[in-house]
């Protein structure tokens, strides 16, 4: 899988590249963008490039030992460091520093990529800032984060920012039937459109059934006495049995509602999401009004 092969993001690839052929690798990296649009796939190809002994030029085999082992996670000079339990914490950071503080395995690049980065704690946080001030050489630390914000002003300054886009629909459904194969059930290309341009989410709704959990919790709204928040709760527990699903859930809720709100405005159907249910959501549209939406005992 070299650079050419992953899916959008060409604009930022090429900029790494450029930067790869002129030797002109920042030593730190802050990679953002929304959930599950590449970012992680894009900074492993980056270590990839690094460190690939095929002797491409600004790319990856992703065949030789090198490649191999940083995508099995094996590269004695590839760290990746994610959040343990909520937070990334100071002990993470400094295990980190003390493993660069040896020499290097194959003299190489030694790549740290520090995933979810803004749920590192101001220790956490503090202890990295002294990293980035002062980089081993040959040493590329990428922050990948959806929040940079979160990310203290001190550390994104140090970091060349690399700005990662949703991905359009038509990839993401074309990447699912890649990753998939055949569209069976008829649901790529509403999860490709509901999907915010994220391919990670897309997929995570096709391999859990997240969409038809979306219908039986819509059914429960759909009906002409929609039930009360007891009710609703009762049905998050039974679908969603861990917080991440039920978020997910409320999600899709939001995104009906959304689509409710659009028909009742307009009366068209070209700007739903829900493209298979979209009787549902203009007889939903014509018997709610926004009041109605928007009733505390109605969520």
């Amino acid at each position: 899988m070299a650079f050419g092969s992953i899916k959008g993001h060409a604009q930022q690839i090429t900029m790494l590249r450029s930067a790869l052929q002129r030797g002109t690798i920042a030593h730190a990296y802050l990679f953002t963008g929304i959930p599950g649009i590449g970012k992680m796939t894009v900074a492993h190809g980056l270590a990839k490039a690094l460190n690939c002994s095929s002797g491409l030029e600004a790319d990856f085999c992703d065949d030789c030992a090198s490649c191999v082992m940083i995508s099995g996670g094996t590269h004695p000079d590839v760290q990746v460091i994610q959040p343990d339990g909520d937070f990334i914490k100071i002990t993470q950071i400094r295990t980190m520093q003390e493993r660069l503080l040896y020499a290097r395995f194959y003299e190489r690049y030694r790549v740290v990529l520090i995933d979810r980065a803004e749920t590192m704690n101001l220790q956490s946080a503090n202890c990295l800032l002294k990293t980035i001030e002062e980089p081993p050489g040959n040493t590329v630390i990428i922050l990948i984060t959806p929040l940079p914000y979160q990310i203290p002003a001190t550390i994104r300054s140090r970091c060349q920012r690399v700005a990662f886009q949703p991905l359009p629909s038509h990839q993401i459904e074309e990447s699912l039937r890649e990753m998939l194969g055949a569209d069976s059930s008829g649901t790529y290309r509403l999860a490709a459109g509901m999907a915010g341009g994220s391919l990670g989410r897309a997929l995570r709704w096709q391999e859990t059934g997240m969409l038809a959990r979306r219908q039986q919790l819509l059914a429960l709204l759909s009906g002409p006495n929609p039930p009360r928040l007891n009710a609703l709760l009762d049905c998050a527990d039974e679908l969603g049995e861990d917080r991440g699903e039920l978020l997910e859930l409320l999600d899709l809720l939001r995104l009906w509602m959304r689509d409710v709100m659009i028909a009742g405005e307009t009366g068209a159907q070209a700007d739903i999401l829900n493209i298979d249910l979209a009787g549902e959501v203009t007889a939903a549209a014509r018997r709610l009004s926004l009041p109605h939406l928007f009733r505390q005992d109605m969520l």
